[in-house]
């Protein structure tokens, strides 16, 4: 099954308005035509009966070592297409040795998102993590 496909099968299972919202863009659509375009330039070119030793596509992200260079981009409301959002895609990143971008629009909590897949490793960027720690401190108290 190709990507179109998927789109295809995405259509009949989704109600409209959800597969509307996940594969639409903003206004007229128009850097969302600009990415399909885009994407479609890029080539696999299969290396047969090649001399390659040892292939790895392990690699590092923020100084997080991950299986592959595919991580899940942030995608806003995820309950919306699984009655776990957030928690499964963090389960399936993490069966998959990657890495997961959460939405700031998430229909799961961080701290659910990370019970859900406690394997997978709080990666953030360094300017980000400072504020981190407020997040998990008590309110003050009035």
């Amino acid at each position: 099954m190709n990507l179109i496909e998927l789109e295809h099968r995405a259509r009949e299972l989704l109600e409209a308005s959800t597969h509307d919202f996940i594969a639409g863009g903003a206004d007229d659509e128009l850097t969302l035509q600009d990415n399909v375009a885009a994407w479609s330039r890029y080539k696999l070119r299969p290396r047969v009966l090649r001399r390659v030793g040892e292939a790895s596509t392990r690699t590092t992200v923020l100084g997080t070592p991950i299986a592959t260079p595919i991580m899940a981009a942030p995608i806003s409301y995820q309950r919306l297409i699984h009655p776990d959002g957030e928690g499964a895609t963090a389960r399936g990143v993490a069966a998959a040795g990657s890495l997961m971008v959460v939405s700031t629009r998430a229909t799961v909590s961080l701290e659910d998102i990370a019970n859900a897949a406690p394997e997978l490793p709080p990666t953030m960027p360094p300017t980000m993590a400072p504020r981190m720690p407020l997040r998990a401190a008590p309110p003050p108290v009035r």
